[in-house]
């Protein structure tokens, strides 16, 4: 997955095997690392959401600041500061606060998906991640050949502790199927298409004074 090229990847959500809406995640390059952004809009399962996650990577790949938005259900924003030069991660969730000691690297659950794409384990293989309030382990299972819209495809496949989720990649390191039990039930989201955008420096106006991206599919159709 090269984080050179700014990149949107379409998903398709799926719950119980039903259609449960769609996603979107962006890559771009932003200074001197990255700007990773989700969004998503959940049918399913009941009630109906919307989310967005945001995290700012520094070049190692690490986050330096990661926000989540939910509309619906209740609703919600959180924000964490990973600040190194003061030595503490601040979570902000409404009126709330409070910080923790950076002591070690940490990781959001969108930095977590970029690293467990560079990982190269054996099959049986282990790595653990540091998280705010836990740690996270991925470990290597055998490759698999899936059935994706655009033919068979070889994948990587790791398996992420604690919540049982499953992340494939592809060769090139993109994220082409991701699932999680919720329930009695497993939670998809399934690589539709990969389009290449324009850098920002090469945005043009739209009629109302707006920059509009262009977009170009690359492939997966």
């Amino acid at each position: 997955m090269n984080l050179a090229t700014p990149q949107s990847l379409r998903f398709v959500l799926r719950y119980a095997g039903q259609p449960a809406g769609e996603q979107r995640l962006t890559l771009e390059p932003m200074g001197r690392g990255w700007r990773v952004v989700l969004e998503a809009q959940v049918d399913l399962p009941p009630p109906r959401t919307r989310h967005r996650w945001e995290s700012d990577l520094d070049p190692r790949g690490f986050p330096r600041r990661y926000v989540e938005r939910v509309e619906g259900n209740g609703g919600g924003v959180m924000e964490v500061d990973f600040s190194r030069e003061d030595g503490l991660v601040v979570v902000s969730q409404g009126r709330d606060d409070f910080a923790i000691p950076y002591l070690a690297d940490l990781h959001d659950p969108l930095s977590l998906v970029v690293a467990v794409s560079r990982l190269e384990l054996e099959v049986g293989g282990v790595a653990q991640f540091g998280l705010v309030g836990g740690r996270a382990y991925a470990e290597r299972l055998p490759d698999q050949s899936l059935t994706l819209p655009w033919g068979e495809t070889p994948v990587r496949v790791y398996r992420l502790r604690p919540g049982l989720s499953l992340l494939y990649f592809d060769a090139e390191g993109y994220p082409v199927r991701l699932t999680q039990k919720v329930g009695d039930h497993v939670f998809e989201a399934e690589l539709l298409a990969v389009e290449l955008l324009q850098p920002k420096s090469k945005e043009k106006e739209g009629p109302h004074g707006r920059s509009r991206r262009r977009r170009r599919r690359r492939r997966f159709e």
